[in-house]
């Protein structure tokens, strides 16, 4: 004896088949974002731990991304040589770091960088610079 919904689900194979997928795609995401040691923040979430906690910016973007505009207070470490100057963080490592970048992407490889080098308090801007923008948060340009 079938059901109605086993014959359905056996009629729709595929289509069961491809949500089993996604939905398994979906928990190793959120898994994974949850195991990563890092948050990200909204712009909103950014400003009040720079006033309240004293939060450390730093700006991943390249250097030809500057005339763009910056948060004031950030500082400037492109991602390409963050590793390589990351000690310069080091005072900072009890902080709350918040890296950002154009749109986020870049930001998130940041934080894994400074998780490895012992930052405990790390988050990345989601939405980036653009996001920040969208806000109407300040922006200073040189």
């Amino acid at each position: 004896m079938t059901t109605p919904y086993s014959e359905f689900i056996s009629s729709n194979f595929l289509l069961f088949a491809a949500l089993g997928i996604i939905l398994a795609l979906i928990l190793r995401m959120e898994i994974k974002r949850a195991l990563r040691g890092f948050k990200s923040i909204t712009p909103k979430e950014a400003v009040m731990l720079i006033n309240k906690e004293d939060a450390i910016l730093i700006d991943v973007r390249e250097d030809n991304e500057l005339a763009q505009g910056f948060i004031r207070g950030s500082k400037h470490l492109s991602l390409s040589v963050l590793k390589q100057r990351v000690d310069e963080l080091t005072a900072h490592s009890e902080k709350p770091v918040i890296t950002y970048c154009r749109t986020g992407n870049r930001s998130l490889t940041a934080c894994e960088i400074l998780k490895k080098n012992n930052f405990n308090n790390i988050m990345s801007l989601r939405g980036g610079l653009e996001a920040w923008r969208t806000d109407n948060l300040p922006v200073v340009k040189k």
